[in-house]
């Protein structure tokens, strides 16, 4: 007889979380009736150099951790093609907010060719990103040096602290997501019930170049009764505020 192994996953209780919270009611408050924006929330980079430390600014203090570690609200897909290797004091050409259609949002391509870019419009001023990302013109092998891709792709992960009331903005750059997107699909519940962890480990990258690459795991999971609230309350509005980046972005 053929035997199975069950994943044991440990419960953790997110009082805030529970259907008569204090929770919602505060953001709606705060808000005022407007969307959340990403720009309401904190974002935190990987350090450079291969550091193993968070460090991040909240309200003019800096916070220290080896770990983040919260229920994992939302996840943002991000698609940039930028109009030169170093993209210092330029506007990106085209952006995505699902990695599968992009938006072209400059005119100044640099370096780019437009018969080139010209190829991958799919109407107006609308690109098709996941050809441009997996082609040999912004595809691997396209980047400086012949390595890396023009595409560039990132993840934001929206992390819920216990005891916190906002979510805070994990980056993930090209050099994590390896780690990152095989252990979101592997995830034993819906995301916005897991809760997760986040550590730094020192890495190379193929020129040697040291750099933080994030490595996840799977702390534990709310209830389901927590789960809705946690839905209703950030997973729904952060859900939107990502695919709305684009459109918040073109107006500025």
């Amino acid at each position: 007889m053929a035997s199975t192994t069950e994943i044991s996953v440990t419960n953790i209780d997110y009082p805030a979380l529970s259907p008569d919270s204090r929770q919602m009611k505060i953001i709606e408050a705060n808000l005022g009736g407007e969307a959340m924006q990403e720009s309401d929330l904190i974002r935190v980079k990987s350090p450079l150099g291969g550091a193993t430390t968070w460090n991040y600014e909240v309200d003019g203090n800096t916070k220290s951790t080896d770990e983040l570690t919260g229920v994992l609200v939302g996840v943002g897909k991000k698609g940039v093609l930028w109009p030169e290797e170093d993209p210092s004091d330029t506007k990106p050409v085209i952006v995505s907010s699902d990695l599968l259609v992009g938006h072209r949002v400059s005119d100044d391509l640099g370096s780019i060719d437009p018969d080139v870019l010209e190829k991958y419009r799919i109407g107006d001023r609308r690109y098709d990103w996941r050809a441009m990302a997996d082609g040999p013109d912004f595809g691997f092998g396209s980047g400086r040096g012949g390595s890396g891709k023009r595409c560039k792709e990132s993840r934001v992960l929206a992390l819920l602290g216990e005891g916190e009331v906002w979510p805070i903005l994990v980056s993930v750059g090209a050099g994590s997501l390896r780690n990152i997107i095989p252990f979101l699909k592997r995830l034993p519940c819906f995301q916005h019930e897991a809760v997760i962890g986040l550590r730094l480990e020192k890495a190379k990258g193929r020129g040697g170049q040291p750099y933080s690459q994030i490595v996840p795991r799977l702390v534990g999971q709310i209830s389901e009764e927590q789960g809705e609230v946690c839905r209703r309350t950030y997973a729904d509005p952060i859900k939107a505020m990502f695919e709305g980046s684009f459109s918040a972005r073109n107006e500025e």
